[in-house]
């Protein structure tokens, strides 16, 4: 698709939109678009081989598109073309004398084609013919006997055919070498008895996305060899008893998304070499004993998202080599015991989102291969001792959303190659010395969303080898000494939404591996030093949203490799020198909503690769000129909502690869010139909702790259002339909600790329169109609420309506 979608791009860029043909040298193929006429088509074909030194014996490919013709028809003798394409066309008349000159074709492809006359003997010269697709096509009724001659067609699709309602007996009766048909998403209500009876060498069928309800006996019959069967997407309420029987080659069925109420035994009668059964979204309601025992073969099974209520002591018996399994979105409450004693080979069992309340005794001893079990949003309520101790090859346990209280001390034994266990969103309030032992493979455990308030020490010691812990969303409210002293090669840990005040010096310390600490959303409001000392590989550090009010010197200088580190929303009052002492590689700093007024010079000096700096929403009141000194990497710097009235001329002089500035929601009435001067990589820059009055002409000369400016929500009364020209890149400027009085030709001199301006809500009193003339790409003017005639604001509406 990608090359076809090549050659059209191509085809309009050259200027090839008019009658023209154009040969592509590497496919062998010739592609026309917009021919006017038959005549006309082959004159552009010759031109095509003409121009190209070549002759018809070279062409592979025609594909014809976009085209007009009173008839079709290919002069040219073509006798090593094996393709050809009619695609968005309109044909007077089609008749078997289309293809006299390229019988040799071997695919034919034609869609969202209206013909007008079709002859019922149009592919009778197509004898090589191997594969045809048909679709969306208007007066071409192709099962009324267009088909007979195409003996040797291996592939037919008629996909996205409605008129397409019945399949008759005789609809196919000649094509006795198909392989492939895809009667997908046409309008089909009914299939003939023996429709399909002679295409003895069938492989695949797909009616999927039809209107089918019922199906006859013999809908089916004959197809011996057929091996994928789609049926998904219909309304089936039933299946007739031995609809199947032909059918022993079959190794997929697809129901999904149909109606079906009963399955019985007798339904599935011939499917003996079946792997692959879905019958997912349906309405069955029970499962009875016998219903799989003529499927020896059966592999995957995926009865997802019925109302199924029962399943009857040995459903699997007769399946040795089942291996998925998927149950999910049920209505089980319980299962048999020994529901599995014959299945092997199961490695996936999918029960989750049904009502079980307890799983022990269903699990036997024979699930030796069973890798993943999913459990999620059931009813149980606790893990009782040895419950797995059976399914000793179970990697992935997922108990999310049930209604577990407590973990029994050997609920996991046995369990020495399981590597992952989610108990998210339960209702554990305590976590046991021994919950989890007899471990060794364990990397990811999930706690988050109880309501844990004890971990006791000891409880996680079997857990060598885990990598993820994931406790956010509790009551933890202390983290004994100790805790996760076998942890030592834990890489992330999630600690946030509890209820922690305060951190021990030591409890972090044999975790050497950690890379991430998310610790936000607590009550923190003390960390003792050299709480981070050993975590010599920490890149994350989140503490975002606790009670911080001081940050110890030097209290982060052994996390050389700290790349993040959010302290958003804590209540620091001061940053004091050498705070971030030893972060070399820090990127990314967040300090936003914190109760700053003033920063030392000094307070950044080591963070030499900052990129991302975030000051907002404290209170600063001032920024010493040194004070970005030595953040030359830095690209994004947040200073907005603070209490800033001036800023220091060379504030921002070494900040030369920054491209965001927010200024936002300060109070800054006047900056000096030559403060931006610097800023040739800025993008972005807003001053909106402050309190400037006036705008320089030598303000904004140094923003060479500026793209766009927010200065809405000031006092701006006036702009001197040219204020902005020297912004060549810019392409949105909002000045609305100031005091602007006059705009002229001046005003906006020198943007020669902008499209966006706002001037509403100001006290304009002159503007015109004029102004704009030398503004090609403007798009957007916004003038409303300014004190101007409704002539002039409506013809500004008339000129520039995407805005309005």
């Amino acid at each position: 698709m990608i090359c076809y979608a090549l050659i059209a791009w191509m085809l309009i860029i050259q200027g090839y939109a008019q009658e023209k043909c154009n040969y592509f040298e590497y496919s062998k193929e010739i592609s026309c678009i917009n021919i006017r006429s038959s005549q006309a088509l082959n004159t552009e074909i010759t031109k095509a081989l003409t121009a190209n030194e070549i002759t018809s014996e070279n062409i592979k490919t025609i594909r014809i598109n976009q085209c007009n013709l009173e008839s079709f028809r290919i002069t040219t003798k073509s006798p090593q073309l094996k393709e050809l394409w009619i695609i968005e066309s309109n044909i007077g008349s089609l008749t078997s004398e289309a293809f006299v000159n390229i019988e040799s074709l071997e695919i034919f492809r034609m869609s969202r084609t209206n013909i007008e006359n079709v002859d019922k003997n149009v592919f009778n010269n197509l004898k090589t013919l191997k594969k045809l697709v048909l679709y969306q096509n208007k007066n071409l009724d192709v099962l009324e006997g267009y088909l007979l001659d195409l003996t040797c067609l291996e592939s037919l699709d008629l996909n996205h055919n409605p008129t397409i309602e019945k399949i008759n007996a005789d609809s196919f009766f000649s094509l006795v070498n198909l392989v492939n048909l895809d009667l997908s998403s046409c309008s089909i209500t009914e299939i003939e008895e023996n429709a399909f009876a002679n295409l003895a060498k069938l492989k695949t069928l797909s009616l999927r996305y039809n209107n089918l309800s019922i199906l006859s006996k013999d809908a089916f019959k004959g197809l011996h060899n057929l091996s994928q069967l789609s049926l998904d997407w219909n309304v089936l309420t039933s299946l007739p008893d031995g609809v199947f029987r032909d059918l022993e080659k079959l190794k997929n069925i697809d129901l999904n998304q149909n109606k079906i109420k009963v399955l019985k035994r007798s339904h599935l009668n011939g499917l003996k070499n079946l792997q692959t059964l879905i019958a997912y979204n349906n309405q069955l309601a029970k499962l009875s004993a016998d219903v799989f025992d003529d499927l020896p073969e059966i592999i995957n099974l995926n009865f997802g998202l019925n109302n199924i209520a029962e399943i009857e002591q040995g459903v699997f018996d007769k399946l040795p080599k089942l291996t998925r399994l998927d149950f999910s979105r049920n209505k089980l409450k319980i299962l048999p015991n020994n529901l599995f004693r014959n299945s092997p080979k199961l490695q996936s069992l999918d029960v989750s989102e049904n009502e079980l309340e307890s799983i022990c005794g269903v699990l036997s001893n024979n699930l030796q291969f069973l890798k993943d079990l999913n459990l999620y949003n059931n009813k149980i309520k606790s893990l009782e001792p040895n419950c797995f101790q059976d399914i000793t090859s179970l990697e992935a346990l997922d108990f999310r959303i049930n209604k577990i209280e407590e973990i029994s001390r050997g609920a996991f034994r046995n369990l020495s190659n399981l590597k992952y266990i989610n108990l998210e969103g339960n209702n554990i309030d305590l976590i046991p010395n021994g919950a989890f032992e007899n471990l060794p493979s364990l990397t990811r455990l999930h706690l988050n969303d109880n309501s844990i308030k004890t971990l006791e020490l000891g409880c996680f010691d079997a857990l060598e080898n885990l990598k993820n812990l994931i406790l956010d969303s509790n009551k933890v409210a202390n983290l004994s000494l100790g805790l996760f002293q076998k942890l030592s090669h834990l890489e992330i840990l999630q600690l946030t939404k509890n209820k922690l005040t305060s951190l021990n010096g030591k409890v972090f310390e044999a975790l050497t591996e950690l890379s991430m600490l998310y610790l936000d959303n607590n009550q923190l409001d003390d960390i003792q030093e050299g709480c981070f000392k050993n975590l010599k590989k920490l890149s994350t550090l989140s503490l975002s949203f606790n009670s911080l009010t001081t940050l110890t010197p030097s209290i982060f200088s052994v996390l050389e490799k700290l790349e993040n580190l959010d302290l958003h929303s804590n209540n620091i009052q001061t940053l004091e020198p050498n705070t971030f002492d030893g972060l070399v590689k820090l990127r990314n700093l967040n300090l936003g909503k914190n109760k700053l007024k003033q920063l030392k010079s000094n307070a950044f000096n080591s963070l030499t690769s900052l990129h991302y700096l975030y000051l907002d929403g404290n209170e600063i009141e001032t920024i010493p000129a040194k004070q970005f000194e030595t953040l030359s990497e830095l690209r994004w710097l947040g200073l907005d909502s603070n209490n800033l009235e001036n800023l220091e001329p060379n504030v921002f002089s070494k900040l030369t690869k920054l491209s965001s500035l927010n200024l936002s929601n300060n109070t800054i009435h006047y900056l000096p010139n030559g403060i931006f001067d610097s800023l040739e990589m800025l993008d972005f820059l807003d001053l909106s909702n402050n309190d400037i009055e006036h705008i320089s002409n030598k303000l904004f000369v140094g923003l060479v790259g500026l793209s766009n400016i927010e200065l809405e929500n000031n006092k701006i009364s006036a702009t001197e002339p040219r204020s902005f020209s020297g912004l060549r890149n810019l392409k949105s400027i909002d000045l609305s909600n100031n005091k602007l009085k006059t705009i002229d030709s001046d005003t906006f001199a020198g943007l020669s790329i902008v499209s966006k301006i706002k001037l509403g809500n100001n006290k304009i009193t002159r503007i015109s169109l004029s102004d704009f003339d030398k503004m090609v790409f403007l798009t957007d003017v916004e003038v409303d609420g300014n004190r101007l005639s409704p002539e002039i604001v409506n013809q500004f509406k008339q000129k520039y309506r995407q805005w309005y």
